[in-house]
């Protein structure tokens, strides 16, 4: 397949995916009208006019980059235009009923249209997230080669790898020599594509519609060549930054007289915000908590017939603030595992303040099971309503490993420890402790509601793969 065949490809599944992205949204708004129209009846006029709604609505998303987004950016989610939707919903209603006062129609009560736009964003939301899961499902991932053999390349590549089901499929590297690190993709048997003049050569040969930059030993110039010919091969570029480790999901690009520079966002929660999220914690720990119960009823029966020992394993963590408190999860180890530790691990020899073994010996059959679907963690709510976790915060960890950190590490416990978290939907235990720290000081320094509600909305997805669960 030739460079530009392989480009036409590309136009052609970014154009479908588009006509698919609009056809839910009307399909969507249809839907909205059709409850609508069963709970309030409308005339035939009113129904009109309603339906005017979805070519306006087409218009505003179109406006709000609603079906432009997917093959601009590396990773693309329906979570991320949330807010998009919702602004498009405002406007769409609000431009419904101008139309409707200017040309003296029949006007709708301002009630049903809110209540039309309210089901529709629900609806396109559903949809819109089922047309990607189909559409990456029918069409494949993303075919990606990366640029470096770094340990940064070897950092980009491993997160490419483990986001293989969010539709990217890393194809293999090309540098300048393959063994650039011994933390690089080479360590992790990433294929090796020649060195970087015979990028597109590779892009052409793999089949790949997108290529990622992660090698800070090239310069501005050897950069923009490489952008030049993917741009001539119309082959999508997405670049790591450098100091990409500072960098917190809030930092924003601005341009000062054609200049790019990078604003760096610092979360310092108000009181009101805490209390918002307190609020939030008590609502969903306590909904979720009455929804699971009959799963923790047989979860417990099926503990009991596995092993001998209590349902229930309760361990002392370390809180907001260094703080102790007893955290609740289902026992999924052997009723000794404790005493076992010291055999499987040596604290005191750790290169760093975490230790995650895979395939434990200690682990039982069903345990194998609720680890792999997060079941055992569903106690936890109780901790949350009882304040000493929250929903979304950095992992609560043991003294004995909380003992070992260093000042730098200790800023994870400046707030409460979370039931999930950035770590939760970014790999799990996939991640070394670096890795960790840094998602973990992002989330401190941008703590907002929003991002919180994010992360609760990606971690049954982060569940059901299952990505460095065991």
């Amino acid at each position: 397949m030739a460079v530009g065949d392989a480009a036409d490809l590309g136009s052609v599944r970014q154009r479908l995916l588009r006509w698919a992205l609009a056809l839910s949204d009307a399909t969507a708004i249809l839907v909205a009208i059709g409850i609508t129209a069963l709970v309030d009846r409308f005339t035939a006029e009113n129904l009109a006019w309603a339906f005017l709604s979805i070519p306006i609505w087409i218009f505003i998303a179109k406006i709000n980059d609603l079906y432009d987004r997917d093959h601009r950016r590396i990773q693309h989610s329906t979570y991320d235009e949330i807010p998009s939707i919702l602004a498009t919903a405002a406007i769409t209603v609000v431009l419904v009923k101008l139309t409707s006062m200017v040309f003296r129609a029949p006007i709708l009560p301002s009630s049903t249209i809110i209540l039309v736009g309210g089901i529709a964003v629900a609806f396109v939301i559903i949809f819109r997230g089922l047309v990607r899961l189909f559409f990456h499902r029918v069409t494949g991932p993303e075919r990606t080669i990366l640029v470096g053999s770094g340990s940064k390349a070897g950092l980009v590549s491993r997160r490419l790898i483990e986001q293989g089901g969010n539709g990217i499929e890393l194809a293999g590297f090309v540098a300048a020599s393959p063994n650039g690190s011994d933390s690089g993709p080479s360590a992790i048997g990433l294929d090796y594509f020649g060195e970087i003049g015979g990028l597109t050569e590779a892009a052409r040969k793999h089949s790949v519609n997108r290529v990622v930059i992660a090698d800070d030993e090239l310069d501005s110039k050897a950069i923009g060549a490489i952008i030049n010919d993917c741009h001539e091969a119309r082959i999508a570029v997405t670049m790591v930054p450098a100091n990409q480790e500072v960098l917190g999901p809030d930092t924003e690009l601005s341009r000062v007289a054609e200049v790019p520079m990078l604003d760096f966002h610092y979360s310092f929660p108000t009181r009101s915000t805490l209390a918002i999220k307190r609020g939030l914690d008590i609502l969903v720990s306590g909904t979720l908590l009455t929804l699971t119960s009959p799963l923790l009823v047989i979860s417990a029966v099926l503990i009991k017939l596995d092993s001998r020992g209590p349902v229930f394993f309760r361990q002392v963590r370390v809180g907001k603030n260094g703080s102790r408190f007893r955290m609740y999860k289902l026992r999924t180890m052997v009723a000794d595992a404790e005493k076992q530790l010291d055999e499987l691990v040596d604290l005191d020899a750790l290169d760093e303040p975490v230790f995650k073994i895979r395939d434990d010996p200690r682990i039982t059959r069903v345990g194998r099971v609720l680890r792999r679907t997060s079941l055992d963690e569903v106690p936890q709510f109780i901790n949350v309503l009882l304040g000493q976790m929250s929903l979304v915060g950095p992992r609560p960890e043991e003294e004995a490993v909380v003992a070992l950190y260093d000042e730098r590490q200790r800023q994870r416990l400046s707030v409460k420890p979370g039931l999930t978290g950035p770590m939760q939907v970014a790999g799990r235990g996939s991640l070394n402790f670096e890795e960790r720290l840094a998602l973990e000081r992002d989330y401190l320094d941008n703590m907002t509601i929003s991002g919180d509600i994010a992360i609760l909305l990606r971690t049954p997805g982060a569940v059901i793969r299952g990505t460095g669960a065991f």
